[in-house]
This record gives C-alpha cells, sequence and structure tokens, in this order.
C-alpha cells in the first residue's frame, strides 16, 4: 500500500472497498491530529429519540473533527482541506455531521444529508473532506466554504487514502452511481477563474478548489497490489509521518456485510502512546465506559460542546484519556512493588513491546531468572526472546540480553517468542521458545532451546527439540511448521515432580485448541537435542469450544476458539486448568492422572451452579497464594468479568482486570470457588496480562506487564478474609 501513502502534517483518513480486502469488508481508517497537549478525548453512548438513531460519538471539545459510528452501522471522520474560496458566508458549522450521524441508514443517505445541509445554509469554515463508510460502499465527500459540495464513490476493489488536500478529481455529475455535487459546483470555479475549459480541459475538482493542490497528480484511488487485511491498516496508520506526536486518536471501523448493522461494525480504537502498529494493543468499543465522559450524558456533552473547553485536565483529573495522553502517568496505572524493565525507546521502537513475561527462582544460586518476548510490537521482524536476573529479590536487574531471535528491525533475522524456562534440580537453566524457521507467520515454528550452567551468563549453541509427530491440527505439508505456543512457564506439577505446561495449537480448520506438554527428562540435566516430551489431551482429545455448554446463545465472528491454559494444583492432587475462549467466559478442566486425561471443559463460575463468570479473549491466569506448585487451597483469580454478547468479535475491550480470591471446596464440583476480591488494574483499556509468580512464604509476587511496554512484579497477599 506504499505507493497510496501522501505525505501529512495534519490528519489522514483510508476507505477500503469490500472487494480490496481479505475478507470482504469495508475498512474505514483514520488518525485524526490535533497538535499540543490540550484536548481531550470522550466517548459517549448516544442513546435512540424522536426518530434520531442511537450510536457511538467520538467527541473532541471545541473541535469539528468528531468521528460517529451509529447503529445502522454508517461511520463518519473528516479531515481539514483548505480552500481558495475566502469571504464570510454560511452558518453551518457541527450540525451537518451530527445531523447525518443520528438521521443516515447507509453511508449514500449520510452524504445527501450533508451535501444539502451545506446547499441550504453554507459553510463558513474554508473546507473540510468526510470519509463515511457503511457494509457496502465509502464515500468521500468534500465541502468549500459557501455552498459548494462534491461527493465521490470509491469502487469496490480501490483503496482510497487522503490527508489535508481535496484528493476528488475529474467528476461526472450525470453518474449518479457514484458521484453528488451541488449543481453551482463548476459555475462557481469558472467565475472565480480557478477553471478555464480551453486552459484546464477536464474540470478537476482538487485542482480548482484547493488551497494547496499537489504539485504531481495522483489517482483518487487505486486498486491495491494485493488484498489487505485491518492489520495492514494498523501498521499503516502507525507509520511516520502519518502518524505523529500530533495523533490524538486512531480508529478502524471494520464493517462486515454478512452480519447485521449492530453486530457487524467493529471499532478498533488506538490511543497515544499505543503502538498502533500492533493489533493486540488496540481496544474495541462496543460501547462506551463511564470514564470515557466528562459529562453525566451526550445531550449535555452536545450542548457544551463548544463551551468549557479549556481546563480540561484540572477539572476531570480521573479521565481515562490522560494515562495515554501524558505517558508519565502509565507508569502509575498498575501499583506495582517492583520494576523489572523500562524501555529505553518510545512505542515502537526497538525494545517497546516486552511481554510473556516470566520469572523463575533459581534457589541454588539465589537469584531470580526474568525471561520475556521483546520487540518493536508483537509480531515485529525484531522479536527476540531476552534474560535477566536479580540477585536482590527483583529489586534490581541486569540489563537483558538476546537469547534468541532477530537483533533489529535494521538487520532482522528468523523471529523467537512464547519462551519455555525451567530449573533442572542440579541447577540446570533451560530455556526453550518458539523459532520462525521454513515460514514467515506468528505462532508457526519449531522448538528450540539453550541451556546455562553458570546462571545464565553464558548459553550452549541452539539446538532443536524434537516434535516426535504430527497432529491433525498442523498442515499436511511437512515443510510447514506447527502453529502453537505456550504462554504459561511450565510449573513441576506433572508426574512425580515434572514440569508441564498448556499449548494453545493452532489447526488448519482455523480452530485453536489447548493440548498439555509434559517434559519428561529435564532433571536428567539433557542436551536440548534430547529432550522428551510427552503429549497429552491432544487431536480429538483436545479442548475445542464445541464441547462447551454455554449459558448464552453466542456466536463470535473469531470462530469458537479455546486457548491459553494455566494450570495450578489442588490439595487432593489433581490438576485445575482455567483457559480464555470466545465464547464469553473462561473454561475450566480438571485432571486426576498428572495432566494426562481431562475431564469435559465447563463455564468458569463463582461457585457449583453460580453466576458465570465473564471475560473477553483475554488471558486469565489463575495462581496459588503460596506460590504455583503448593497446592495451598488459596488461589486468584485474574479476569474482566465483562462481555457483550451482542459485540460480532469476542476480541473484546481489555478493560479493568479484577483479582478474585479462590479456595478449594472439598467435595465441590468445581473445586475452586471464588469471591470478590477488588480492582487490580483500573486502567480502561489495554490490560492483557501474560503473567508469571513466585512465591515468599504465604505471599508472592505477581510478575506482569504494563501496556506490553513495561514489566514490574507486584506482591500478592492471601487475606483470609480479613
Amino acid at each position: 500500500m506504499s505507493n497510496l501513502i501522501l505525505f501529512t502534517l495534519m490528519s489522514f483518513g483510508i476507505i477500503a472497498g469490500s472487494k480490496a480486502t481479505t475478507d470482504g469488508y469495508v475498512y474505514l481508517g483514520h488518525n485524526e491530529d490535533i497538535p499540543g497537549l490540550k484536548k481531550m478525548l470522550n466517548i459517549y453512548n448516544v442513546p435512540s429519540s424522536d426518530n434520531n438513531l442511537a450510536g457511538l460519538w467520538f467527541e473532541f471539545p471545541g473541535r469539528i473533527s468528531d468521528s460517529y459510528v451509529n447503529e445502522k452501522g454508517v461511520c463518519i471522520v473528516s479531515n481539514e482541506t483548505p480552500s481558495k474560496e475566502k469571504g464570510k458566508f454560511g452558518t453551518l458549522l457541527y450540525e451537518a455531521q451530527t445531523k447525518a450521524f443520528r438521521k443516515a441508514g447507509s453511508a449514500r443517505e449520510a452524504v445527501r444529508i450533508i451535501g444539502m445541509e451545506v446547499s441550504r445554509h453554507g459553510c463558513p469554515e474554508s473546507g473540510r473532506t468526510y470519509l463515511i463508510a457503511d457494509s457496502k460502499e465509502g464515500w468521500v465527500l468534500s465541502i468549500v466554504k459557501g455552498r459548494i459540495w462534491v461527493a465521490q464513490r470509491v469502487p469496490d476493489d480501490e483503496i482510497m487514502t487522503i490527508t489535508d488536500r481535496f484528493n476528488i478529481g475529474e467528476i461526472d455529475l450525470n453518474d449518479k452511481d457514484n458521484f453528488m455535487g451541488s449543481e453551482k459546483l463548476v459555475r462557481r470555479a469558472r467565475w472565480k477563474g480557478w477553471y478555464k475549459p480551453r486552459r484546464d480541459g477536464a474540470f478537476n475538482f482538487a485542482k480548482a478548489y484547493s488551497e494547496n493542490p499537489l504539485q504531481e497528480e495522483r489517482p483518487f484511488s487505486s486498486k491495491p497490489e494485493k488484498k489487505v487485511h485491518r492489520r495492514d491498516l494498523s501498521k499503516m496508520l502507525a507509520e511516520p509521518p502519518i502518524q505523529s506526536e500530533a495523533t490524538a486518536l486512531t480508529t478502524i471501523f471494520t464493517l462486515n456485510p454478512a452480519y447485521p448493522p449492530e453486530k457487524g461494525t467493529v471499532i478498533w480504537v488506538g490511543l497515544p502512546g499505543q503502538d498502533a502498529a500492533n493489533h493486540n494493543q488496540w481496544t474495541i468499543f462496543t460501547k462506551s465506559p463511564d470514564s470515557c465522559h466528562r459529562y453525566n450524558n451526550a445531550t449535555m456533552a452536545l450542548d457544551r460542546h463548544f463551551r468549557e473547553t479549556i481546563g480540561f485536565r484540572e477539572r476531570w483529573p480521573g479521565h481515562f484519556y490522560w494515562h495515554y495522553l501524558y505517558p508519565e502517568t502509565n507508569i502509575d496505572v498498575i501499583p506495582h512493588d517492583h520494576i523489572v524493565y523500562i524501555p529505553k525507546t518510545a512505542r515502537g521502537g526497538e525494545d517497546s513491546f516486552n511481554d510473556h513475561f516470566h520469572v523463575l527462582e533459581d534457589k541454588g544460586r539465589g537469584l531470580l531468572h526474568a525471561f520475556w518476548t521483546q520487540g518493536a510490537y508483537e509480531a515485529a521482524d525484531n522479536e527476540k526472546v531476552v534474560h535477566a536476573s536479580s540477585a536482590d529479590g527483583g529489586k534490581t536487574w541486569t540489563e537483558p540480553v538476546m537469547i534468541a531471535g532477530s537483533p533489529s528491525l535494521d538487520k532482522p533475522a528468523p523471529v523467537a517468542a512464547w519462551q519455555q524456562p525451567m530449573i533442572s534440580k542440579s541447577g540446570r537453566l533451560y530455556c526453550l521458545w518458539n523459532q520462525e524457521t521454513t515460514v514467515k507467520k506468528h505462532l508457526c515454528g519449531l522448538m528450540y532451546g539453550r541451556y546455562s550452567d553458570d546462571g545464565g551468563k553464558t548459553w550452549s549453541e541452539p539446538e532443536m527439540v524434537p516434535f516426535p509427530k504430527r497432529f491433525k491440527a498442523d498442515p499436511e505439508d511437512l515443510s510447514v511448521p506447527p502453529t502453537w505456543c505456550i504462554w504459561q512457564r511450565p510449573l513441576r506439577l506433572g508426574k512425580d515432580g515434572r514440569y508441564i505446561a498448556g499449548c494453545s495449537r493452532y489447526g488448519t480448520d482455523g480452530i485453536s485448541r489447548v493440548e498439555f506438554w509434559q517434559y519428561d527428562n529435564i532433571d536428567d540435566d539433557p542436551k536440548v537435542r534430547d529432550i522428551r516430551i510427552s503429549f497429552f489431551n491432544t487431536d480429538d482429545d483436545s479442548f475445542d469450544a464445541s464441547k462447551v455448554e454455554n449459558d448464552h446463545d453466542y456466536s463470535s465472528r473469531d470462530g469458537r476458539k479455546v486457548e491459553e491454559a494455566c494450570v495450578t494444583g489442588l490439595p487432593d492432587g489433581r490438576l485445575f486448568a482455567v483457559m480464555r475462549t470466545t465464547i464469553g467466559h473462561p473454561i475450566w478442566s480438571v485432571s486426576s492422572d498428572d495432566g494426562k486425561t481431562w475431564s469435559r471443559p465447563e463455564i468458569l463460575r463463582y461457585k457449583d451452579d453460580g453466576e458465570a463468570i465473564l471475560q473477553p479473549c483475554s488471558p486469565c491466569p489463575i495462581y496459588d497464594y503460596a506460590g504455583p506448585e503448593a497446592r495451598s487451597g488459596k488461589y486468584f483469580l485474574l479476569v474482566h468479568n465483562t462481555f457483550d454478547f451482542n459485540g460480532l468479535t469476542a476480541y473484546q475491550n481489555r478493560g479493568p482486570v479484577y483479582k478474585l480470591d479462590g479456595e478449594f471446596v472439598p467435595g465441590a464440583h468445581q473445586p475452586i470457588w471464588f469471591k470478590d476480591a477488588g480492582l487490580f488494574s483500573r486502567r480502561d483499556s489495554g490490560n492483557s496480562l501474560y503473567t508469571s509468580y513466585t512465591s515468599q512464604g504465604r505471599s508472592g509476587i505477581l510478575w506482569f506487564g504494563d501496556q506490553k511496554y513495561y514489566l514490574f512484579g507486584k506482591r500478592m497477599r492471601w487475606n483470609d478474609g480479613k
């Protein structure tokens, strides 16, 4: 798509037609740029009333450049595009776009509404271009100071980009399917001397009316070299200069024609300070949390939109937007007791992605070892596995050293991720990982590893861990590696204290399932190539969501997935696993034979026959307070405990995280019962907690990545109900 990108100092927009995208959706992407820090973003749920449609309103108080999506799936964003027109006429400023938002049942109807309002009342602004889309088509509507406007439809198989200049060129108002506009469009340009047919040939709107026309004529839209996915738009909107310090909001509206608008419209939101190229840092809004408002309701906000537009941070100090606009506040968003790593670069820099964070104790040497995946963003070309250590209980840490993967974006090598650290009884430190080999695809690779006999100072040469056989989920082509990941570090909960971990296996059928891997001979100090693994719960026995009886009749467009098992031990010797899904709840299962076989998975509840715990497709770690392998019967679980069953996707907003205390109940069907223990993270989005845990008596430290950027540790303590 690089041939479509134009240099911009202001907002940037893109529309991709349904035949130009990999999934057949219409895409509308937009960066709203507002220089300086004196700005505020509010997100309001606008209810239906008096023949007005409901919708979601992204409001910047005092500005015209708001974004909207209504219940019919009509999305509206805009760019300032100055024109040559001067003078003082027109009263229409904000009303046209809000009226279209409240009334339009389609993108085409929204164009007509705005055009009619401009024709009737005139616009006092120099010029503005609206990008309007629904699940069938996308339109570009440009207005000029006064009563001049023109609109062009984006062809279904093409992509259109726009910055701060008009981009509609030659027009044909007789082609009603693809053009609309004011009757005086050409006449006005001729009268002003901006267009002379003998001199200029065919009328070109951008040439005639743009204050700063492009020196080199570019097409209104173009066919892409290959169809694009939403992630391609994510990366594009994150590229400088398209994204800059002035970018106040990034949105991507994905519009699915196969579903009604209330389910087929998904709004992906990137906020300042986030890595917009990393799809896992996007927030999905189906409705607005209260903390995204400054007023109690949208009516009050609309009434005061052009008033009370100063002193935002002082008047609303607890507002969600400050966590993103002022990066220095981010470090305190989730309270913590230990700082393991703070990146040296801003988001998007070489070390700004830090995730899949594992800390384990080396008692023989008095060390803590930390391993994590690092890069510029998730699945970046510089993704690597790094190691650091602490000799003072986590107060200070060594600088991270790369164990495997790609050193930099400038000099990429095969990437490595999803590391699995373990320590043998003799003290040999192992680190295994998913290694990219013949196919460049996230999670697709073979298992490689290294070991250290001196506490991580030096490491053996990388070797491959042999997979003994292929499974049904794996590609038939033997040159294509399996697709898999292990997110929780292996724990000594298997037979005779062997290490065991849950593995997410991604099949060629598009379904993800959970199986379990037991590392059989780590305590024999084998060479990496001699490590033996037993695979449990594979093929037809592996967990998938079709085996779960749900309380709701919910079908996600993401398929019925089960992923990312977190395992803990029960006092009666059984194993208990919690997994994330795409059905709106975590699920659980138990094993009575050290992980070899497992019970039929069920929805996780507060207690037997109790309320079901809610969860988007997001990590839901569970740990034993006394230590991950202690089997004490006292546990804590981290969940969002919210889900919108009207949402099309299960990858919903990863908002506030709640800690639930759990206790083993002998004889109960669900062996751990939970109760609310309070808020763990109040942040409204960006909470994706790939964690680990180490014990210190009846308490321990939860090691977590904050926004997949900072690495922290927080002390956790069982309070015995006090």
